[in-house]
């Protein structure tokens, strides 16, 4: 068995990490400019951005390729790149995993395709899931413990994802996840009762909501879920609440000690990975960590 999910068999929480496009906005990165470009142009940010997270406490860390695949590389003029963007943020994660926690795991990162889905866009689902398998079958073949389908707001495109996975990575935990709204949908209309239903069968091992615009939403999502599968693990991962403008950059007003109230709860709801989204840092993760071995 893999031991990522040997780990999550036992379904003790791991504390996964934090935003990335934050940080690497907090690092330099500019608006509109895709996170991806710099695992080529600014590794050493990459491979900090990982050890910075591990250090704060992280079991898990995801891979800098949320916009990794082929469709989503073309907009940014990556497209030939593909191999290269994903292979190496592995490597570089990799990298700070062996200097900072030998033993922590990392997860591949896959978000959706950045196009609308026929009949609302002029997506072919046949060429979303050939994307989302051909990254796949990139990030199988390097060092990864599992793989991680996050952000979906269309429940078809997550579920694309998982298959996608399934059948092109082989042997590997998937995570699945979708960011709903304050009304308890995402912004397709999916909700969390649909959603955990529709992604257990298509083979995710584990479920949740990431995103979102804060703690709570998530945890209202999880409690859905919950409901309707008891027995299905969890994943929970916010955002630090809805990002506001302070003197002309974005912000989010969620604390770290604030959002870390929330672990507690999403664990009683069955979560097993509890980490943080948009405006999350490692300060959060640390939070987290901390909240968590004072519940035990």
């Amino acid at each position: 068995m893999n031991r990522l999910a040997e780990a999550l068999a036992r379904r003790a929480p791991l504390v996964a990490d934090g935003a990335t496009g934050t940080w690497l906005q907090q690092s330099g990165l500019s608006a509109g400019t895709p996170p991806e470009r710099w695992t080529l142009e600014r590794p050493d940010a990459i491979r900090q951005m990982a050890a910075d997270y591990l250090t704060a406490g992280s079991d898990l860390v995801y891979t800098n390729t949320f916009g990794a695949n082929r469709i989503r590389l073309k907009l940014a003029g990556l497209e030939e790149k593909i191999v290269d963007v994903n292979r190496e943020a592995v490597h570089l994660a990799r990298e700070s995993i062996a200097a900072i926690n030998g033993s922590a795991y990392l997860v591949a990162s896959i978000g959706p395709s950045g196009e609308m889905l026929e009949p609302y866009g002029d997506l072919d689902p046949k060429e979303a899931r050939e994307a989302f398998a051909e990254q796949a079958r990139i990030l199988a073949r390097e060092k990864i413990d599992g793989f991680a389908c996050e952000t979906f707001t269309i429940l078809e495109e997550a579920v694309l994802c998982v298959q996608a996975v399934r059948e092109n990575a082989p042997g590997f935990p998937i995570f699945a996840s979708m960011a709903f709204d304050p009304g308890g949908r995402t912004m397709m209309g999916v909700t969390p009762e649909d959603a955990v239903r529709e992604l257990v069968e298509a083979g995710a091992d584990v479920i949740g909501a990431n995103c979102s615009v804060g703690p709570q939403v998530v945890l209202a999502a999880l409690d859905a879920m919950h409901a309707t599968a008891p027995d299905v693990s969890l994943l929970a991962k916010p955002n630090a609440g809805l990002p506001v403008l302070q003197n002309g950059r974005t912000a989010y007003p969620v604390t770290p000690e604030e959002f870390a109230s929330f672990a507690a709860s999403a664990v009683a709801l069955g979560a097993v990975i509890i980490g943080g989204c948009c405006g999350s840092t490692p300060a959060h993760i640390r939070a987290i960590k901390q909240s968590l071995k004072r519940s035990r």
